[in-house]
């Protein structure tokens, strides 16, 4: 597997897992939102996972460019 796919792989898992949690704090309504509840924790994770080990645009960017070569100029 190259570098490109786990990049890729990360993007996606990121964006799922913020999907079910809004999805999750939808269904539970405002009680979701409580600090120190389930959802509001999970929400919480989700958001640290989405920056830590880089960004949507930097996985993004370097899947790109492994797959398609170049980069910006």
């Amino acid at each position: 597997a190259r570098p490109a796919d786990f990049a890729m792989l990360k993007v996606q898992a990121t964006r799922m897992l913020e999907a079910v949690a809004r999805e999750a704090a939808q269904v539970l309504g405002g009680a979701s939102y409580i600090k120190g509840s389930k959802v509001e924790r999970i929400y919480r994770e989700v958001r640290v996972n989405a920056i830590g080990g880089g960004s949507e645009e930097i996985m993004l960017d370097l899947a790109g460019r492994q797959l398609f070569g170049g980069g910006h100029k």
